[in-house]
């Protein structure tokens, strides 16, 4: 019967009744009993000895087993709440000093324990049934879980959006090095053109002077010959004096060659100074058409996934393409925004921009710590200063949910922006009229970037600045 209980069961029993201990007294030997057993035994007997190692006990009353009973109390309603189940320790699960099953959970100490462990090193301690203690520490370890979970999910959008954004990388590259190449052909095209200009045009000043010299050169032989002639039939009349005398007159006029003397041609040479005198910067000065000058661009990575930016980065226009493109810190995520790569902290700064048709835009400035990944109102409380255009409104954001009307007779197609640090003033003007518009004043701590806003398909432009190539020299 003894061989078919369990250990715990086995642990947990009387060795006189063989069941689990009620009201167990332990005796100075170390054995435990039941106090009723224990009693009945030493009735029987007249010998007050353990009844397992036969030893008299110290005491003449045995001592309450304190511990014992605790972990028996709690092993019994363990069986009462799971009954059909003896024990839910896994057979691996042995105590390492005792090699006994680990049965119990000792709550002082936060471990199991083996009965043994119980009466040596834990007496006195509270316990509890394994289930029970699972249960109890369960609660605490879900909730380390879940935040373990979700910093796992956490770490994992990391990771995607650092692989997208390697990919992104790559494609950037890419397609950044295939526009610069596009650029520098399209100025190798200009240039070799530029070249083959002046060289045609160098080569017909040869040719046009080389015909002209060749007509000179032509009419001087023919002159040289005339008066080479002149003089051999001059020389043979000498020779005879009746011929000499008899065509005295015709002899001597044509002695006389009335013919001005020959000089060399002015302008005769190629005008070396005309092809090469400051061709470089002659050619640089045609290329300002070619090469224009953007006082601000947009900088591409901190355009929201809905916005089209051309490969110039002047403008920027409302697309439904919606690229997949990375999340990232940069990135103006919360709304369609975009802002230019270079920040303002000192100095006056100044940028036209073409709003044409577009009824649904923002432009103006933003401080560097403007909200990127949510919506929010472009206002000076959340670091914006700007003004917009919704349909027919026109007007300027200066507060939450309180806007300024701009008054103009008609909505202006090109707006300037002008941006001076020191005097913290944001003024915005009307280009084609240079009516003022509109202005901020703050005292501004922040870095600031130029910003655009666009909801419509027709573009924002910033127009190129004019370049003014007149040399002036300096002694």
């Amino acid at each position: 019967m003894a061989s078919s209980r369990s250990s715990l069961d086995q642990n947990l029993s009387c060795p006189v009744c063989l069941e689990v201990f009620k009201d167990p007294v332990i005796l100075s030997c170390g054995h435990s009993f039941c106090r009723t057993c224990l009693q009945q035994t030493w009735t029987q007997s007249r010998e007050r000895e353990c009844p397992v190692c036969r030893r008299r006990p110290s005491r003449e009353q045995p001592l309450p087993d304190v511990t014992l009973r605790n972990v028996c109390e709690s092993y019994k309603l363990e069986q009462k709440e799971r009954p059909g189940r003896r024990g839910s320790a896994p057979e691996s699960a042995r105590c390492a000093l005792h090699c006994e099953r680990l049965s119990l959970f000792c709550v002082d100490d936060e471990t199991m324990v083996c009965v043994q462990c119980v009466s040596q090193d834990h007496q006195s301690h509270s316990f509890c049934s394994l289930s029970k203690a699972a249960g109890l520490h369960k609660e605490t370890f879900l909730s380390h879980l879940t935040n373990l979970e979700k910093t796992l999910q956490d770490f994992r959008k990391v990771k995607d959006v650092r692989d997208l954004m390697a990919a992104h990388v790559k494609f950037q590259a890419k397609r950044t090095e295939q526009q610069i190449k596009e650029e520098f052909e399209m100025l190798h095209l200009f240039l070799r053109t530029e070249e083959e200009v002046r060289i045609s045009a160098l080569r017909k000043e040869e040719q046009e002077k080389s015909q002209m010299m060749k007509k000179s050169t032509e009419e001087l032989e023919g002159q040289i010959e005339e008066i080479s002639t002149r003089i051999r039939e001059s020389e043979d009349k000498l020779k005879d004096d009746v011929l000499f005398l008899q065509d005295l007159k015709g002899a001597t006029e044509r002695a006389q060659y009335t013919a001005p003397n020959p000089k060399p041609d002015a302008g005769a040479l190629i005008d070396v100074a005309k092809h090469l005198g400051n061709l470089r910067y002659r050619v640089w000065e045609k290329m300002k058409d070619l090469s224009p000058y953007f006082p601000v661009v947009l900088d591409p990575n901190t355009a929201n996934a809905c916005l089209s930016v051309s490969a110039d980065l002047s403008s920027v226009s409302f697309s439904t393409e919606n690229p997949q493109l990375p999340d990232n810190p940069e990135r103006m995520s919360g709304y369609e925004g975009v802002l230019g790569p270079e920040g303002f902290s000192s100095g006056t700064h100044s940028w036209v921009v073409e709003v044409g048709e577009s009824e649904d835009w923002i432009v103006g400035v933003a401080e560097e710590s403007v909200s990127r990944k949510e919506g929010c109102m472009a206002v000076p409380e959340n670091g914006f200063y700007c003004i917009w255009r919704w349909e027919n409104e026109f007007a300027a954001a200066t507060a939450l949910n309180a806007t300024e009307k701009i008054a103009t007779s008609s909505a202006p197609k090109r707006i300037r922006v002008s941006f001076n640090w020191e005097e913290g003033q944001v003024t915005f003007s009307n280009a084609d009229t240079n009516k003022d518009l509109y202005t901020f004043t703050h005292t501004f701590k922040k870095k600031v970037y130029p910003y655009f806003y666009n909801n419509s398909k027709n573009p924002l432009r910033v127009l190129p600045f004019q370049i003014s190539t007149n040399a002036s020299t300096s002694l």
